[in-house]
């Protein structure tokens, strides 16, 4: 119980972050962003240990040569005897508010590389105070009240062998104007890491006499502006988590401050910008990272111009709306984060080049998660990424697509790694991943997928695979997913789908809901019977509708079809009487009015004047008509000279007489004659204009009918004058 105490004691001062590398988390290849303190040394094993107690019984000692001092406090106001094997100390949460030359006494016959001082009682510090601690490697001062002046003096008693110096959490006011030219004259400090500490700004002329050190870290100090001095050791640079507001000056004539960085961070700054000519002279850099600040451009060519460049991120920053032309070009990179940009791929966002990754064709590491991709097609994917066909591993997780695109079989066949969780795809196209000869790895979790076929994925495909994540999906767990199902429960093979059984769950239909895809009983029998069925009913519903439509259309069109059968027929006597002359006529005028007009108004007033007084041969359906009416109008129409119609709400509502106009209006259409006599006995409703009225209307000048002596005689005179007309032809 006591070792369980002490090693969550640990774990709580020095909390680890870790990185979970299991199937189901996409891994971040960032190892170092994952673990801002650094100095991952400092951190404790999970390994159980044998602890004993030590040091005046006021610490505990492992196997592996390390004390722990932790938190006693005032009781503990001064470093303890240890045995001599000791290489490692934290004294942490004790009381020394002064360290002086008899400070380390008890510990200067230890080879003692590590020590770790972190209290918030340390005040004041006297030169040369470790100087006894000669095999001394890393010196960690954390939590302190110290000035200025007593840090320096701590650190003027180091040892020259020092090789990494950590300093953290300690406030200064004024601000530190960091300056070790004087107390670590001439050291082989290699590694100085800085956290929590006020600066504001950073001279690196201060550091000149540190000419063994090669990297700096200094982080969440405030830092707004940077001097930089010529260097040749440093390796590593990293001023994450302050306050920059412009990319540092690192070249001056096309000369480089630092001729062999390989690595810069700049990592959560509020840099908005970076340009080629502020990279080009860093000809030894490797990896570049500037991610979560306010990047809105990466011009063209940004860093064609670094031959050693291997790994550029610019992730985080929220803002990236215009990748320029080639704005990744580059002969030498490997490694592309650009994730959680809020960057847009497609045609209609015009400030992204889809050439944005022309010649970078060496790149096997793409991560361009949580950008927009939901309007980006086929050929844009391939204008986009078809030229990298050495890529191994392929993030396109959380960008709004709702398919495969089909750059990844096409191109991309050394493709190792690919990730496209979070998204709307809907299908596993057929064969999709089958040509597929290193692919390891597939992440599709949460996606839209509700089946997965037989011919998805080849078995050989499936036993190639590391893991294949579907989980999170709404799957129908109907008959098309039975093959996945009965596979998922009798192959060897199945653990190769990660997270199974439990994120297998059926979405629908409604009796599966919520219920593993284990538990669902499906048989073969029974889907083969209804799909018998569902094909039978498909079929028949089909007849069923095709032949509803066709009765419909038939009612619809039942006058149109019947006079284009009846034209066909009268269409050869038709041609005959034209080339004849056109005088071969049984009727002179051919009456068209309804039942209900005829004997109102047309029997008595008109029929007799027509006839008797004016001598016209008449052809009334209404009194002449017999037999197949649809006959009788047909032929009646055509051995007519001309056509009276008659038109009202009454005529209009009368399908024969809907017919009757129909034929004349194509009568006159075809023969180009001026046969129709069109009269308004009454005004017709909007509502009753046919398009056939309306067509006739339109060609025609219509004679309204009057009621009085003076509308009746206009009425007669237009009748006789047209009827009288024997100029048959369309003006």
């Amino acid at each position: 119980m006591e070792t369980l105490m002490w090693a969550c004691l640990l774990l709580v001062l020095y909390p680890v972050n870790t990185i979970t590398l299991n199937y189901g988390q996409e891994r971040n290849i960032h190892l170092k962003e994952t673990a801002e303190d650094g100095l991952e040394d400092l951190f404790v094993s999970h390994n159980q240990h044998n602890w004993t107690v030590c040091g005046d019984n006021m610490c505990k000692c492992n196997e592996i040569n390390q004390a722990f001092c932790l938190n006693q406090g005032h009781k503990l106001n001064y470093i303890p005897r240890f045995e001599q094997n000791i290489t490692y100390l934290n004294f942490t949460g004790n009381y020394l508010p002064h360290i002086d030359n008899h400070t380390f006494t008890n510990i200067t016959n230890l080879k003692l590389n590590y020590l770790h001082l972190q209290t918030d009682s340390l005040h004041t510090c006297t030169r040369n105070a470790f100087n006894g601690l000669n095999f001394l490697r890393t010196l960690s001062i954390r939590n302190s009240t110290i000035s200025k002046t007593g840090l320096m003096q701590c650190l003027s008693g180091v040892t020259k062998d020092l090789q990494t110096l950590d300093l953290s959490y300690i406030h200064f006011h004024p601000p530190l104007n960091l300056d070790l030219d004087e107390s670590m004259n001439n050291s082989k400090i290699k590694t100085m890491y800085i956290r929590n500490i006020d600066m504001t700004k950073y001279n690196h002329s201060k550091l000149s006499t540190l000419k063994h050190l090669q990297s700096i870290t200094i982080l969440k100090s405030y830092i707004k502006t940077v001097t930089f001095d010529y260097s040749s050791s440093l390796r590593t640079l990293n001023f994450s988590y302050n306050k920059l507001s412009e990319f540092p000056k690192f070249c001056v004539h096309e000369n480089a401050y630092f001729t062999n960085l390989e690595e810069l961070r700049l990592d959560h700054n509020d840099i908005s910008s970076v340009y080629p000519e502020q990279l080009a002279c860093m000809k030894s850099l490797a990896s570049f990272s500037i991610n979560n600040n306010l990047i809105f451009r990466i011009e063209s060519n940004t860093f064609s111009n670094l031959p050693n460049l291997n790994v550029v991120s610019i992730a985080y920053n929220g803002k990236v709306k215009r990748l320029d032309e080639f704005a990744f070009n580059s002969s030498s990179l490997k490694q592309l984060y650009i994730y959680d940009d809020n960057t847009y791929f497609d045609k209609n966002h015009i400030h992204t080049s889809l050439n944005a990754f022309k010649y970078c064709s060496q790149l096997e590491t793409l991560r361009v998660s949580s950008n927009h991709f939901g309007f980006t097609t086929n050929p844009m994917f391939d204008d986009l990424f078809g030229n990298l066909i050495n890529v191994k591993s392929l993030s396109l997780s959380n960008c709004g697509l709702t398919f495969l695109p089909s750059f990844i079989p096409n191109y991309l066949d050394k493709l190792e790694i690919l990730w496209l969780n979070n998204n709307n795809i809907k299908d596993l196209p057929e064969g999709y991943f089958n040509n597929f000869n290193h692919l390891q790895i597939i992440q599709l979790k949460f996606n839209k997928i509700t089946t997965v076929e037989s011919n998805t994925f080849s078995l050989q495909f499936l036993q190639q695979l590391k893991y294949i994540d579907l989980s999170e999906n709404p799957f129908t767990c109907s008959c098309e997913l039975l093959w996945f199902v009965n596979f998922l429960k009798t192959s060897s093979i199945r653990n190769v789908f990660l997270h199974f059984p439990k994120e297998y769950i059926c979405d629908s239909p409604p009796l599966f809901k919520g219920k593993q895809l284990l538990q669902v009983r499906l048989s073969e029998r029974t889907c083969a019977i209804t799909k018998q069925v569902r094909v039978i009913i498909i079929s028949t519903s089909a007849g069923i509708l095709l032949l509803l439509l066709t009765i419909s259309a038939v009612y619809r069109y039942r006058w149109n079809l019947r006079y284009i059968l009846y034209m066909a027929r009268f269409q050869h006597i038709r041609h005959q009487r034209l080339l004849n002359g056109g005088g071969d006529y049984k009727y002179d005028v051919y009456l068209s009015s309804s039942d209900t007009d005829f004997d109102d108004v047309i029997y008595d007033e008109l029929v007799p004047r027509l006839e008797e007084n004016m001598g016209l041969r008449l052809y009334i359906p209404q009194r002449d008509g017999q037999g197949n009416k649809i006959d009788q109008i047909i032929s009646n129409l055509d051995a007519s000279r001309k056509v009276i119609l008659f038109l009202s709400d009454k005529y209009v509502e009368d399908g024969y007489c809907e017919f009757e106009a129909s034929v004349a209006y194509n009568k006159y259409i075809n023969e180009k004659r001026d046969l129709m006599i069109v009269v308004v006995l009454r005004e017709i409703g909007a509502l009753n204009v046919t398009k056939t009225i309306h067509k006739i209307l339109s060609v025609d000048n219509y004679i309204k009918w009057g009621w009085d002596d003076e509308s009746v005689e206009l009425f007669w005179l237009k009748i006789t004058a047209a009827i009288n007309n024997m100029d048959d032809l369309i003006p």
